[in-house]
């Protein structure tokens, strides 16, 4: 064994947690921007880092499922759209309620819906990808001044950077 092979397995390593940990954001920056493009009051988003889950919240569009939809499918949509790939687990709870928003229509409707809110987010995610890629770089900027795993952007903050999103 070489001397540099550790120091090199160690950067391997870090550039992994790296890209999880970019994954992670980019998805629920994908959450945030898309709801806020879509009218939605955004309260805050967050990351934990040390177990990979994220949330974002922000008001239900009530009388629009697709919208509802739109957002909850952003986060992957938003990982697809910026090439940063998180783990299959990250995205149990968005499926989850794809389903139970996908429920709300006929049967003879659902996969009709499900292509418009694919549409509606990819489209959103487009036309704002800077702003993703803002609130992304934003909840990591915090990984290395805050003292918990779990980093959060709200209030004024979150504002200024949804200021400029584009509505769809």
């Amino acid at each position: 064994m070489n001397p540099g092979d550790d120091e090199d397995e160690l950067d391997e390593t870090a550039d992994r947690c790296d890209a999880m940990d970019r994954a992670l954001a980019v998805h629920e920056a994908g959450h945030t921007v898309v709801a806020r493009a879509l009218g939605a009051d955004v309260l805050f988003v967050e990351i934990d880092l040390a177990t990979g889950n994220g949330k974002s919240r922000s008001s239900q569009f009530d009388g629009s499922p697709i919208k509802n939809l739109a957002v909850c499918v952003a986060g992957c949509r938003a990982e697809h759209l910026l090439d940063a790939h998180s783990s299959r687990r990250t995205k149990v709870d968005d499926r989850r309620l794809m389903r139970e928003i996908l429920l709300r229509f006929p049967d003879a409707e659902r996969r009709l819906a499900r292509a418009e809110g694919y549409r509606l987010a990819d489209a959103t995610l487009r036309a704002n990808a800077v702003y993703v890629r803002k609130v992304a770089d934003g909840l990591l900027a915090r990984r290395w001044i805050s003292d918990s795993a779990t980093v959060r952007i709200d209030g004024v903050e979150l504002a200024a950077l949804l200021a400029f999103v584009h509505s769809i």
